[in-house]
């Protein structure tokens, strides 16, 4: 039961992620959302990238 609940929270937080705007912060493995333009540039040293 608990899980089926923590997995239903997983996807609304999935599907209200939206599109982060050209220079916001973004993680190369879609799990900050997706860029506006497709394009999150990230070194593999920081934890973050910036959409582009």
């Amino acid at each position: 039961m608990r899980f089926t609940i923590l997995t239903a929270l997983a996807f609304v937080g999935l599907s209200m992620a939206g599109s982060i705007p050209s220079g916001g912060k973004c993680k190369q493995d879609g799990s900050l959302g997706n860029c506006e333009s497709n394009l999150c540039v990230q070194l593999a040293s920081e934890p973050f990238g910036k959409c582009k």
